[in-house]
């Protein structure tokens, strides 16, 4: 923890231009509390983490102070205390709000509202994600999470392929139609934004990365711009590389054969595997992050509407659990609103069968609209 209560019950916080030896006479000098328990506190000053307080022994209260945190996330807590500092926001490091019982890194008041600012270092599971996340909200403060950067993927400026695991898409953050997750590196003291964040499969996107440095941030953080149609063009044909290597992985590595259902529908349609048409193996809404490839599912879908004798007109929203069971996909909230997506593109596009012509520029006009363009 960076605060911490003197004798004189005085708030006291520990600043970053604090130097090792002012900090070795204030340990020599005064005793340190802590401000929810009241027990005393141990001023630590090393060489590895940043000079902290920590309880002398292991209570109750430790819950609440996360003893033991990262130097990340003590250096990390300092120098977004700066930040705010800097913009002349009132900022409270490390406070406890006892009618949540809640203790967010940071309390930041800017135009009468109230922002926790929670910098996450550690996994944290989605129950308790969520469970904080409403605790602030019913005390009407805006939670603001932010990630610590994970790897060096994450640093990779431009259009990058880049994996974003459950427990840090739960950071994802939304701006009318943009998906965008923002992380903080405490060792560059540089933002990293992953925008315009495009599902590929699984786990796996595309998006634009770009760095902005702590001096240059504001408050409530920059929100991305929108990519270019020329640059979601550029995206869309990596999809469609990455698409044909799913499909030459699953022709070679399938053992079932005839009675590979995916295998059959491109047989039985009369199709080739590696020239599939534009429309089928792409990202929809909602499509991200599903267990199955895009491609698949959706070659699956054509195949039904050929043995139900339908088209994506005549398909109806009530038809599709009927589907995804026939189809022996997850039949899940997120998987039908899909493939509901994707039956309202194909009608956009007019589109009747997996042998329809459609211009490729029609197909990216209309999924820009849909997954990129605010509108």
């Amino acid at each position: 923890m960076l605060v911490a209560i003197t004798k004189e019950q005085k708030l006291f916080q520990l600043q970053r231009e604090m130097s090792h030896d002012d900090l070795r006479q204030l340990k020599e000098t005064n005793p340190f509390f802590c401000p929810q328990c009241k027990e005393p506190l141990l001023l630590k000053i090393g060489t590895i983490k940043i000079p902290h307080f920590a309880h002398l022994k292991n209570n109750a209260c430790d819950s609440f102070f996360s003893e033991g945190e990262s130097a990340a996330h003590l250096l990390g807590k300092q120098q977004l205390y700066s930040l705010f500092t800097r913009l002349q926001l009132p900022t409270v490091v490390e406070p406890y709000l006892p009618q949540i019982q809640q203790r967010p890194d940071l309390l930041v008041t800017k135009d009468d509202e109230q922002y926790a600012i929670e910098f996450q270092c550690s996994k944290i599971a989605g129950p308790l994600f969520q469970n904080r996340t409403n605790g602030y909200q019913v005390v009407n403060i805006n939670p603001v999470w932010l990630l610590h950067t994970p790897n060096a993927h994450f640093k990779t400026v431009g259009i990058t392929k880049i994996s974003i695991n459950h427990t840090n898409a739960q950071f994802i953050q939304t701006y009318k139609k943009q998906h965008y997750l923002i992380t903080y590196d405490v060792q560059r003291e540089m933002f990293y934004y992953v925008s315009n964040l495009i599902p590929i499969q699984g786990l796996q996107y595309f998006g634009v990365i770009q760095e902005l440095p702590l001096t240059q941030q504001n408050f409530p953080f920059f929100i991305p711009k929108v990519m270019s149609k020329q640059t979601f063009q550029m995206i869309f044909t990596k999809v469609l590389m990455i698409r044909n290597t799913t499909l030459r992985s699953r022709l070679f590595l399938s053992k079932k054969g005839v009675n590979d259902s995916f295998l059959r529908a491109i047989y039985e349609m009369q199709c080739t595997i590696f020239k599939l048409p534009h429309f089928i193996g792409i990202p929809v809404e909602c499509s991200a992050p599903l267990p199955v490839p895009n491609v698949e599912w959706q070659l699956l879908l054509f195949y039904f509407l050929q043995c139900h004798e339908l088209t994506p007109q005549s398909m109806h929203l009530k038809s599709i659990p009927y589907f995804l069971k026939w189809a022996k996909l997850d039949e899940g909230k997120q998987m039908v609103q899909a493939v509901d997506n994707y039956l309202e593109l194909l009608k956009k596009l007019a589109i009747e069968n997996v042998h329809s012509d459609i211009l490729e520029e029609q197909l990216i006009h209309l999924l820009y609209d849909q997954l990129v363009a605010f509108g």
